[in-house]
């Protein structure tokens, strides 16, 4: 039995879809053990491994989440594929957004304090920012099937 390599920032995974490959790079450790680890998702979906990751991880065309990506690699829903250094000033985002739970509008949410504001409608700023939560590697091929994007996730 082939041994996993301990997961490491900067690595970056392949996700299986209908559509094509997906790929996803960790980007920080969970603070303890009620965390998962957080993912950079990049939108594009390949036939073929890229030829160069490199640029594939500088592209603009991504989005942030909580992902159990230890979970997933040891299970063999992701599988790895390179590392790819992230930048020495490289920092998660602070702030997330949610759909209000208990009725119309959004929650913005600091991912340090895990206050909420809510905002009825959002700015051109706040829509730019990548879901609060959780999400497994079902709903994640969903949404990349679906080609959904954070602009339309309004």
């Amino acid at each position: 039995m082939k041994l996993k390599k301990k997961i490491e920032l900067g690595d970056l995974f392949e996700l299986e879809t209908s559509k094509g490959k997906a790929y996803l790079q960790f980007v920080k450790y969970p603070k303890d053990t009620s965390e998962v680890e957080k993912i950079k998702v990049f939108y594009s979906l390949f036939q073929e491994e890229p030829k160069s990751i490199e640029k594939m991880v500088v592209s603009e065309d991504y989005f942030y989440l909580d992902f159990p990506l230890k979970a997933a690699h040891k299970k063999n829903i992701v599988s790895f594929v390179g590392n790819v250094a992230l930048d020495k000033e490289f920092s998660c985002p602070k702030y997330y957004r949610t759909e209000n739970p208990f009725g119309e509008g959004w929650h913005i949410v600091n991912s340090e304090t895990w206050e909420r504001e809510s905002v009825e409608t959002l700015t051109e700023e706040q829509k730019k920012l990548s879901p609060w939560g959780v999400w497994n590697d079902t709903l994640l091929i969903e949404k990349l099937e679906n080609n959904w994007r954070l602009y339309n996730w309004i």
